[in-house]
């Protein structure tokens, strides 16, 4: 898989395996599969009995995590491809604080539940073999969603 950035000061992704689709369709399971209270519950515990948070901000919120995370599947499920499973998906300047978004989402939960931090960096996958293979396609996928986030910062969110 290969990020790029456009002219028109957008990200592209290019796929170029079943794989590469694979990890891009990870990006919405990983963000909703915290066991337990969602994440965005999470968040809203640190502000339990703030009256402004329930009515003005939760709502608003609650809707833009939901938001991000069905935007993100459209687009990699609409996304074409040839028979070979090689296709594009094109992000806009407009799109890409939604894709940051979803991506954040994944990689928090990530962190909840599998402690990536812990690992920073890796520059074999033999240097993680002596962990599950879970958690270690954790870490993997966190490394990436962290990269992912970098180029967006870095070529298209101000």
């Amino acid at each position: 898989m290969k990020l790029a950035p456009t002219l028109q000061g957008g990200l592209r992704i290019d796929a170029d395996s079943l794989e590469d689709w694979m990890v891009l369709e990870a990006i919405c399971a990983d963000a909703v599969s915290l066991p337990g209270a969602s994440l965005y519950e999470r968040l809203s515990e640190k502000m339990e009995g703030d009256a402004d948070w329930e009515e003005f901000v939760a709502p608003e919120i609650r809707g833009q995590f939901t938001d991000q995370i069905a935007h993100v599947s459209r687009a990699v499920s609409a996304a074409p491809m040839d028979e070979e499973h090689a296709g594009s998906i094109f992000i806009s300047e407009e799109e890409a604080s939604i894709w940051y978004g979803a991506i954040n989402q994944a990689r928090m939960t990530l962190e909840q539940m599998y402690s990536i931090s812990e690992v920073e960096d890796f520059t074999d996958l033999d240097e993680l073999s002596d962990m599950s293979d879970e958690r270690r396609s954790a870490i993997i996928r966190g490394h990436f969603y962290s990269t992912f986030q970098c180029l967006l910062l870095e070529y298209v969110l101000e």
